[in-house]
């Protein structure tokens, strides 16, 4: 073994040691158990759980997590699902990606582009605000961002805007089990909680099924939303918006790998070429505005926005056909907002200016 090797590992071992020991914090997991409710969060680094009658739940406040709040929770939640996902008229929109568990630098540059205020409230109106995939792994803020955007998806609806938050490839992952991504925190978690972190965000869980109610792909406007986008072969074989939705709830998600292997149609969509996953706008050196505006014809629409490849800043591509807004918000230093207003698309900076496209 060479002394890099082993160097790397000696560090990775001291990192897991030193975690063990901190008193870290972490975001309540709700779980459903026939008529029980039952609340697991780490507090100080230990295991708090609460158990209440399903009818007699009680508003829990848990100081270690602002951004849960439990009057917001909607403990009898909907299974009904509109796999079409278009939205029309909508006179402002917010568009960013790839939090991957950066909650501050996530929340600074909200309140930057006043889409909530200093106290953490919707104050977008009636605009819509995007996330483009990927809230899970790399970070340790993943359960406080999920929890965060449950309660303004609440508080949009109610001032008549909407949250969209839409399925990445982490989000997939996640959920069917390909923890590689995580965070040591949340290793650790798992172990205190004598669960696969997979299984926190189970079909019986509050935010599992709010997640498994989430798109893959969205359109409002003129606009067409997804985590990696649409390539030339999805256009060719004809998905649409709605079909898509359909078959990742239906077929990709909480499927093996080799059952996903089995249908020809799943195998495509959740791999290189399909909307999760696909890089060629940007990685693709053959890719042409020509072939940018035959998906746009085939989608019927006259933008994408995408996130999962990362740039330096928010940027416009091919004449405007395609925006892409993973700005790097991973590394935790800095960020950008796609702002479209008045029919013009802006940079939204984490010092609060917009630049126009």
């Amino acid at each position: 073994m060479s002394l890099i090797i082993r160097t790397i590992i000696l560090a990775c071992i001291c990192l897991h040691s030193s975690l063990l020991k901190a008193q870290f914090d972490d975001c309540p997991y709700i779980f459903y158990d026939t008529d029980k409710i039952i609340v697991k969060w780490i507090e100080g680094g230990e295991l708090v759980q609460k158990e209440y009658d399903k009818d007699r739940f009680k508003k829990l406040k848990i100081s270690s997590c602002e951004a849960f709040q439990s009057k917001y929770l909607d403990l009898n939640p909907s299974d009904n699902i509109d796999y079409g996902q278009r939205f029309t008229g909508i006179s402002k929109i917010a568009v960013l990606s790839d939090i991957h568990g950066q909650y501050d630098l996530f929340i600074k540059l909200l309140q930057a582009q006043k889409i909530i205020n200093k106290k953490g409230k919707w104050s977008y109106g009636k605009g819509h605000f995007i996330i483009v995939g990927d809230v899970f792994d790399r970070g340790d803020s993943v359960t406080e961002t999920l929890w965060f955007l449950y309660k303004l998806e609440k508080e949009a609806i109610k001032a008549g805007g909407k949250v969209h938050l839409l399925l990445g490839n982490h989000e997939v992952m996640v959920l069917n089990g390909d923890l590689r991504y995580i965070h040591d925190k949340y290793q650790l978690i798992s172990e205190k909680m004598d669960m696969k972190y997979h299984e926190l965000f189970g079909s019986n869980t509050l935010i599992g099924h709010w997640l498994r109610t989430k798109p893959v792909a969205i359109t409002i406007n003129d606009i067409a939303f997804a985590h990696a986008g649409f390539s030339p072969e999805f256009a060719s074989k004809g998905f649409d918006i709605q079909s898509t939705n359909r078959l990742f709830y239906k077929k990709i998600i909480d499927k093996t790998k080799k059952d996903i292997a089995k249908n020809d149609t799943a195998k495509f969509l959740a791999k290189s070429d399909g909307p999760i996953w696909y890089r060629g706008y940007f990685k693709d050196e053959n890719f042409t505005k020509q072939q940018a505006t035959e998906i746009l014809e085939h989608l019927n629409k006259k933008h994408i926005v995408v996130g999962h490849t990362s740039m330096k800043k928010v940027k416009s591509h091919f004449d405007g056909t395609i925006f892409s807004v993973d700005s790097s918000i991973k590394k935790g230093e800095k960020g950008e907002i796609l702002i479209w207003e008045n029919d013009q698309f802006y940079r939204g900076l984490l010092s609060g200016e917009r630049v126009a496209f």
